[in-house]
C-alpha cells in the first residue's frame, strides 16, 4: 500500500501512464489501465492519481473506443454478439475510468475539458442504461464483465456532469415575460401587489399559446396525445432524487452520503405519489388514499409504468415531484425564477389527474407556489391563510378541522395556458370535476396536466436570515478593530442577540417574509436582468428599518438567556441546529462556531447568569450598538455570498441528476 501511494504520487510515473494510454496500441493501454488499477489499492493513491493527466486520457481513450466498438457491433448480427475481446477491453477502460472519476475531488473534476466530458457522459449513460435495465438479460454483455456496480457508475456519471452546462430553453427574460407579462414593471408590479400577500391568476389567450415562450416549451416536453403516453413520457427512465440537507453546501460530503444510491429506481413518496381524495367534506376531513404503499420503490419500470395506468383510470391522480431535475425546459425555467426572486433553487411537481377526481386532499403548503396549467383545465377552490405568520419549511402542518368550510373561499378555473399564483399558508383544494357546461370540445378537457413551481424560503433568505446575515457580518467588522478581551464578551452578545432575533420571529410577520434583496428585475433601460429598480430597494431599506427598531425596542436579553439556559443544562444542541448555516458565512480570526454553539458557550452563560443586570445593561448596549450602526449594503453583500453559495450546490445536484435522466449536457 505505501509502495503504491508512493508510485502514484511520483509526476513523471502518472505522466508515463497517460501516455501510454493514448499511444494508440491496445496492448500498450490495457497494460496502462492494470497499472493505474494496482496503484489504486488505497485511497490515497487513488485521489493521486485522479488528480493527474491520467483521467483525462482515460476519458479520451474511453469516448475514442466506446465509439469504434459501438459501430462495429451496429454491423454484426443479434447472434454474434456475445462478449469479445474488443468488450473486455472497453470493460477495463470503464471500471478504471470510474474508478479514477469517483477517486477525485469536485474541484479536480472542474479542470477537466468540458468538451471531452459531454462527449463521455452519453456513451457512460449508454452502458449504465444497459446495465441497469437489461441487468437480467442474456443480451447484456456487459454484466458479466463489469466490475463496476452500477451505483459506480451512476455516481461517476454523476461527478463528471456537475459542470456542464445545459442549454437553456427558454431563456431567463422570456420566463418573465411568460409568467409575468411582457412589461418589464410586471413583475415587480407581481412582487408589490401580490406576493405573500394573495392568490393571483393570470389568464392566457388561448390562440397566443404556441408563442409564449415557457407554455410551449413544456408542452413539447411530454407526448399529450393520449393519457397513457402522457403516463409514460414523464415516468420512463425515472430515478430517485435522494434529498440533499438544507444547509449542505458540500458536494462532496453529499456524494459521500448518497453514493450507494445515486441512480437507484424511484421510491414512492420520495419521488412519486399515485393518490386520490374521496369524501371532502366542508371540514376538510377527505381522506387521502394511495395506490402504493409507503417506501415502495418501483425497481420493475415497465411493471411500475403499467399500475399507474391503471391507477389513473380507477381515479389516481400521479404527481412527480422533482421535474427540475428530471426535465432539462422545467430546469431552466425553474432556474429563472430562482434568479428572479432571488432564492437559491425552485422545485417543480407534476400532477396528472382523471376526469371527475380530486388527487391531494385540502392542504396548504409551506411555500409558495406558481400553477402552470399544461393540458385540460382544473377547478381550485382557496381560503385565505388562518395564521398572521406565515408558515416555515418544515414546521409540522396545523390540523385544518374546523378551519373552513364551502361557504367561502375563492372559486378559479385554470384552462390550458393558465397561471396561478397561491401564497404559502393559504388553504386550497384542486379537482376535474367542474360544471358540465364548463367542459371545452376536446377530450383533452377531461382530464387536467399542470405543473407547480415551488419558490421554498428557506431560513437564511427570510427577512430573520437577512438579520442574522447583518449582525454576523457587522460583528465580523467590529472583531477586526477591538482586543480579544472585548472580542469574546461580544462573541456571546451576539449569540444571545442571535438567539433572541430567532425568538421574536416566532409571532413576527415581517421576519417570516421573504427577503428579495438579491431579486434580479429588469432594467428600465433595456432587457437584461441586473439590479433592482429603486421602488422596490427603497421598500427593502425601510423594511430593514423597521426590522432593527423591532429587534431594538422587542429583543429580550431575559427570553434569550433563559433559552440558552435550558439548552445549555440539558446538553440539548438541537436548540441550535436552526443557526448552522451561519457557518457557510465568511469569517475573520476566531467566532462563533456554529458547529458547536455549546462549546462556544462554555461557561461564560454562567457568569452572564450571577450577574443577570450587568450582563442586561451591556447586551442592551450591544444590541442597540449593532442597530444605530450596522450597513444595508455590508448585509445585502454577504446575503448574496451566501446566495452564491447555495446555488452552487443546488446547481451541481441538479445537472447531475439531469444526466442521470438521460438529459445530455452540451
Amino acid at each position: 500500500m505505501e509502495a503504491s501511494e508512493t508510485l502514484a504520487s511520483d509526476g513523471g510515473i502518472a505522466s508515463a501512464l497517460a501516455r501510454a494510454l493514448g499511444c494508440g496500441s491496445q496492448r500498450v493501454s490495457e497494460a496502462a489501465c492494470n497499472a493505474v488499477m494496482d496503484l489504486s489499492a488505497s485511497s490515497v493513491a487513488r485521489e493521486r492519481l485522479s488528480g493527474s493527466p491520467v483521467l483525462p486520457r482515460l476519458l479520451n481513450l474511453f469516448y475514442q473506443v466506446k465509439s469504434t466498438f459501438k459501430v462495429v457491433r451496429s454491423r454484426i448480427t443479434k447472434s454474434q454478439t456475445r462478449i469479445s475481446e474488443p468488450n473486455k477491453y472497453l470493460c477495463l477502460i470503464i471500471d478504471t475510468m470510474v474508478l479514477m472519476v469517483n477517486s477525485c475531488k469536485v474541484d479536480k473534476l472542474h479542470n477537466l475539458q468540458k468538451e471531452l466530458v459531454s462527449k463521455a457522459v452519453p456513451l457512460l449513460y449508454e452502458i449504465w442504461n444497459q446495465v441497469r435495465l437489461l441487468k437480467s438479460s442474456a443480451d447484456c454483455d456487459w454484466k458479466d464483465q463489469l466490475q463496476s456496480r452500477s451505483n459506480e457508475i451512476s455516481g461517476a456519471i454523476f461527478r463528471l456532469s456537475m459542470d456542464l452546462a445545459y442549454p437553456a430553453h427558454p431563456e431567463p427574460d422570456e420566463v418573465r415575460k411568460s409568467i409575468f407579462g411582457q412589461r418589464e414593471s410586471d413583475f415587480e408590479d407581481f412582487v408589490l401587489t401580490y406576493w405573500e400577500k394573495s392568490p393571483h391568476l393570470c389568464k392566457k389567450r388561448r390562440n397566443n399559446l404556441k408563442e409564449d415562450a415557457a407554455f410551449a416549451a413544456l408542452h413539447n416536453s411530454f407526448d399529450l396525445t393520449t393519457p397513457d403516453a402522457i403516463i409514460e413520457s414523464f415516468i420512463q427512465g425515472l430515478v430517485s432524487c435522494p434529498a440533499i440537507v438544507s444547509d449542505e453546501l458540500n458536494i462532496n460530503s453529499f456524494l459521500l452520503d448518497v453514493h450507494d444510491c445515486l441512480g437507484a429506481a424511484a421510491k414512492y413518496r420520495q419521488d412519486v405519489r399515485v393518490v386520490r381524495t374521496q369524501g371532502q367534506t366542508s371540514r376538510g376531513s377527505g381522506k387521502e388514499e394511495h395506490f402504493f404503499d409507503d417506501g415502495t420503490v418501483f425497481l420493475d419500470a415497465a411493471a411500475f409504468i403499467e399500475d399507474c395506468k391503471d391507477a389513473f383510470k380507477s381515479g389516481f391522480s400521479i404527481a412527480l415531484r422533482g421535474m427540475e431535475f428530471r426535465s432539462e425546459k422545467v430546469a431552466a425555467i425553474a432556474s429563472a425564477l430562482a434568479d428572479l426572486f432571488g432564492q437559491p433553487s425552485v422545485g417543480a411537481n407534476l400532477y396528472f389527474s382523471p376526469p371527475r377526481s380530486q388527487g391531494l386532499s385540502r392542504h396548504y403548503d409551506d411555500h409558495c407556489v406558481l400553477v402552470l396549467q399544461l393540458v385540460g383545465h382544473k377547478k381550485w377552490k382557496i381560503w385565505p391563510s388562518t395564521k398572521s405568520v406565515l408558515p416555515r419549511l418544515y414546521e409540522p402542518f396545523d390540523s385544518l378541522d374546523g378551519l373552513v368550510d364551502d361557504s367561502g373561499g375563492r372559486i378559479e378555473v385554470l384552462r390550458e395556458g393558465d397561471i396561478m399564483y397561491v401564497p404559502r399558508g393559504y388553504i386550497h383544494e384542486a379537482h376535474t370535476a367542474v360544471a358540465e357546461e364548463e367542459y371545452e370540445v376536446n377530450a383533452s378537457s377531461n382530464y387536467s396536466l399542470h405543473l407547480t413551481l415551488a419558490i421554498e424560503v428557506e431560513s437564511p433568505f427570510e427577512w430573520e436570515g437577512f438579520a442574522h446575515i447583518a449582525l454576523h457580518c457587522w460583528l465580523d467588522e467590529q472583531s477586526r478593530s477591538v482586543n480579544s478581551k472585548v472580542e469574546g464578551q461580544a462573541l456571546l452578545f451576539a449569540l444571545l442577540l442571535h438567539v433572541a432575533i430567532r425568538l421574536l420571529s416566532d409571532n413576527d410577520p415581517i421576519l417570516r417574509k421573504a427577503c428579495m434583496v438579491a431579486a434580479k428585475l429588469p432594467s428600465p433601460s433595456n432587457s437584461c436582468a441586473t439590479t433592482q429598480p429603486d421602488s422596490l430597494r427603497s421598500i427593502q431599506r425601510s423594511t430593514f428599518a423597521e426590522i432593527l427598531n423591532n429587534i431594538d425596542k422587542n429583543c429580550s436579553f431575559q427570553d434569550a438567556l433563559r433559552s440558552i439556559e435550558v439548552a445549555v443544562n440539558d446538553r440539548n444542541d438541537e436548540a441550535f441546529q436552526w443557526m448552522s448555516w451561519l457557518r457557510h458565512l465568511p469569517q475573520h480570526g476566531d467566532g462563533i462556531n456554529f458547529c458547536d454553539v455549546l462549546g462556544t458557550l462554555g461557561e461564560d452563560v454562567k457568569t452572564f447568569s450571577s450577574d443577570r443586570e450587568r450582563a442586561s445593561a451591556g447586551f442592551t448596549e450591544f444590541k442597540s450598538r449593532f442597530c444605530r450602526s450596522v450597513v444595508f449594503e455590508d448585509a445585502c453583500q454577504g446575503f448574496e455570498t451566501l446566495l452564491q453559495k447555495y446555488r452552487t450546490s443546488r446547481s451541481q445536484y441538479m445537472r447531475g441528476m439531469l444526466a442521470l435522466h438521460g438529459r445530455r449536457g452540451c
